[in-house]
């Protein structure tokens, strides 16, 4: 957003742009920043606006995505000259019945005994499953392969990143075919490694093979600080994983140096790298980029160079992390409940695993009851709490509600 914002103050760009567009769009309004709120104003200044926003939706507010401040964006927003307020009829046409939003609005106010949670108990809409083991998963995968059954779609929603990983690892590894969504980074950064792996193989020097992989491993769980597999890629602590990427490193060069390198072996090691090292997150993000690699690697039976390889993995990697991606949406879905925006299934899955965080809010809980309002309203058909023995605060009454 900054380089935009740069570029449009270039006047052949500005120019290009106001003649260019006569409308603006912006959805989801209530969540953006001052950057965002800055470019929207820059671009094409004297096209109109479309403003689409719901307070009640807002969920970046916070540490999250400092700088949201929903209030006062709609307040700027209005002051506009010319602007005007539309303000729309409350109906969902994801859930014509109204039941969801019903009992979701119901939540969001603290309403645990208003009757349309009971209602949307008592029709299956909303329902709750206890769990003992947050990090089997059992339920999960025999709620999510009951709606497959039923040729329905399902979103599995989780609270943070690394529970979204271990989960996709999870049905990964029980055959559970699925998309990990809101990862286009780790999706970019596997691109990455996997063409170090083969710039490597192929005897170029200076490939900073330990670098791309502990940037892909970071990209996968995405914390406050660098995760210990990855410091541990880097600085060489650990015995075991050293003993792993030297094997890989041995098989790598076996098959891509000399006279005939043997491009399907070469690929086949390459793709299936991340699992033979003993890593057990991003395992899903990985193979995901799999067939890109695949696909990138045949030029070499084509007699083109590791030149032409390179340049398209580099030009796959920056269509993923703007979002341009070919691979349509599989019935299932794992996202964190901050991805849900927007998005809808026929039926959803919340897991609420134990020791979640959620900021230093306490009752009424005004900016963790807008997470719970839309994590409820994103199905069709019916909504499944999977929850621990010791739920957080903000869900706990609304689970005793429900049960």
């Amino acid at each position: 957003m900054p380089a935009a914002r740069r570029l449009l103050a270039l006047d052949k760009v500005r120019d290009h742009y106001a003649g260019r567009y006569t409308l603006v769009i912006c959805d989801e309004f209530q969540d953006t920043d001052a950057t965002e709120w800055s470019f929207l104003q820059q671009i094409a200044p004297a096209a109109r606006r479309i403003l689409l926003g719901d307070v009640n939706q807002s969920i970046y507010e916070g540490s999250f995505k400092p700088g949201v401040n929903p209030a006062a964006r709609i307040a700027d927003a209005l002051a506009l000259p010319g602007a005007r307020r539309i303000d729309l009829e409350a109906a969902s046409y994801r859930d014509p019945s109204g039941v969801l939003p019903a009992a979701a609005e119901a939540a969001r106010q603290r309403r645990f005994t208003d009757p349309a949670l009971r209602m949307a108990a008592q029709q299956g809409r909303l329902a709750v499953t206890r769990i003992t083991d947050d990090t089997d998963y059992a339920q999960v995968m025999e709620l999510a392969r009951a709606t497959r059954q039923k040729k329905h779609t399902v979103s599995i929603f989780t609270h943070t990143n690394i529970a979204t990983t271990s989960l996709s690892d999870a049905l990964t590894a029980a055959g559970l075919v699925h998309e990990q969504v809101g990862f286009p980074e780790a999706h970019a950064e596997a691109l990455s490694a996997q063409l170090a792996l083969i710039q490597y193989a192929l005897g170029q020097k200076r490939t900073q093979v330990r670098r791309a992989l502990a940037v892909f491993v970071t990209a996968c769980l995405r914390g406050g600080g660098l995760p210990a597999l990855a410091a541990q890629m880097l600085d060489k602590s650990n015995a075991a994983l050293e003993r792993a990427l030297r094997a890989l490193a041995q098989d790598l060069r076996s098959a891509g140096t000399g006279p005939n390198a043997d491009i399907d072996r070469l690929t086949d090691i390459v793709t299936g790298a991340y699992a033979r090292i003993g890593t057990f997150r991003g395992q899903e993000a990985w193979r995901q980029a799999a067939p890109t690699t695949r696909r990138a690697l045949r030029l070499l039976k084509q007699d083109q160079s590791i030149t032409a390889v390179a340049e398209e993995l580099h030009r796959a990697r920056d269509e993923t992390l703007v979002g341009d991606t070919r691979q349509g949406p599989r019935p299932v879905q794992v996202m964190n409940l901050h991805q849900t925006k927007g998005r809808e299934a026929d039926t959803t899955i919340l897991l609420l695993a134990d020791g979640e965080w959620y900021g230093h809010e306490g009752e009424p809980f005004p900016i963790g009851s807008r997470l719970l309002y839309v994590a409820m309203t994103r199905a069709r058909h019916p909504a499944h709490l999977v929850v621990s023995a010791n739920a957080h605060s903000l869900w706990a009454p609304l689970i005793t509600s429900l049960e």
